[in-house]
């Protein structure tokens, strides 16, 4: 468990299909590396952030982002996020991200509903650091699930 910090972020946000996200993110992640990183980018990480889901229309809506010092000077066609203070459950997945779904699923699936916490309802988001080699989609990726007591 640790508590986040606030922290702003900006980067690019599609909204994907559940069944499309194997496909389209690394997509995206691969044009965002295209659009160069914002002004004001601040430390190495990178993070995948999950911004929201329709589980009518089985999609969700997944942002690729840098943190920055500042939204002001990020470009209109970078989104833009602010992450408050939370609590969150941090998980670590080893491997690909071809297998970084089955982590997610068992975050939610199992071990959410045993932890004596609930969804907070607030981002959640993948944090890739120095650990990751994105050239081959391999290494290490934290997962930061915002939770609070049941």
């Amino acid at each position: 468990m640790e508590d986040g910090r606030a922290m702003l972020l900006a980067g690019l946000r599609r909204v994907h299909a559940f069944t499309a996200t194997s496909r389209d993110i690394p997509m995206q992640w691969e044009e965002f590396r295209r659009m160069g990183p914002p002004p004001g980018r601040q430390g190495t990480a990178s993070y995948g952030v999950i911004c929201g889901a329709n589980m009518e229309e089985r999609s969700m809506e997944y942002m690729c982002a840098v943190e920055v010092d500042s939204l002001q000077d990020v470009p209109p066609e970078y989104g833009r996020m602010r992450i408050t203070r939370q609590r969150y459950a941090v998980f670590t997945h080893e491997g690909g991200v071809s297998k970084l779904g089955d982590t997610w699923g068992s975050i939610w699936n199992d071990w959410l509903p045993r932890s004596g916490y609930q969804s907070a309802h607030r981002p959640d988001f993948e944090r890739y650091d120095e650990r990751f080699d994105p050239e081959t989609g391999s290494g290490t990726v934290e997962i930061w699930v915002a939770v609070q007591s049941a």
